[in-house]
């Protein structure tokens, strides 16, 4: 299969990824915006799922191996996930991808000087 990145309509792979999904996991990513990234940093694709609550995003990030290994299995290339939820102070992230270990959750905060200000939370 093609890259993402060089595949032109990402509504037709997310519609194919969901597809392929397990009825579970499609219910819960049902339940947030998912959208695909054609690039993301370092140059992947990024799965981004925004969520409305904590629990959705629990829920999905300890689900990442089967969602990442599902969306690679369509774009034919390794992928990043981005799943959070917003609160006043900013974005809440699930990491799925090894930035704050051991913190599961971080806060990045937009409105610090204009940067990322990323602080790890309690789980």
């Amino acid at each position: 299969m093609p890259e993402l990145a060089k595949i032109e309509n990402s509504h037709l792979v997310e519609q194919l990824f969901l597809e392929i999904c397990d009825a579970d996991t499609r219910a819960l990513l049902n339940l947030a915006d998912v959208g695909l990234w054609p690039c993301g940093c370092p140059a992947k694709p990024t799965l981004t799922i925004k969520c409305k609550s904590r629990e959705v995003a629990e829920a999905i990030g300890v689900r990442q191996t089967y969602i990442k290994a599902k969306l690679q299995q369509v774009a034919g290339c390794r992928v990043t996930m981005a799943v959070h939820y917003t609160i006043p102070e900013g974005l809440v992230y699930f990491d799925t991808e090894g930035e704050v270990a051991p913190a599961r959750w971080y806060l990045c905060n937009r409105k610090d000087i204009g940067k990322d200000r990323v602080i790890p939370l309690p789980g």
